[in-house]
Parts: C-alpha cells; structure tokens; sequence
C-alpha cells in the first residue's frame, strides 16, 4: 500500500498516483507487507496487483478467491 506523506491516508492501489483524501502526489515506493490480491493469474487484477481490502474474500471482477500475500 502507498501511504500519503500528507494526511497519512492509506491506497488500496499500487497504481495510485494521488491520494484520495486530500489529493498529495503518493511517494513512488510502494508499502507491501500484506496485500489482498486475486489468485487468478489471468485476471487484470492479478497482473496489476490490485490490493481488495481485508475483509474482500472473492475477486469482484472474475469472482476467484483472493490470498493475502507478502
């Protein structure tokens, strides 16, 4: 997850240039120690790295199971 260095506001996205809350410019690094991903290698989620938030237990744009990994 990116953390803005502004309002500390976390991004679900790895893709997230902006913050959603006050609209800072994300660092480039990315924060990962747990990530929520789709476990469907073919999805475009899976590709990107698209972090679902903690409690997402199923992919919702091919409906696979998603995995916290590290």
């Amino acid at each position: 997850m990116k953390r803005c260095t502004n309002c500390g506001h976390e991004s679900y996205r790895v893709e997230s240039k902006f913050c959603l809350k006050c609209g800072s410019t994300l660092p480039d690094h990315v924060e990962m120690p747990h990530q929520n991903i789709c476990t469907n290698g073919d999805c475009d989620y899976n590709r990107t790295r698209f972090i679902y938030p903690d409690d997402a237990r199923f992919c919702d744009i091919c409906g696979s199971k998603t995995v916290y990994a590290g």
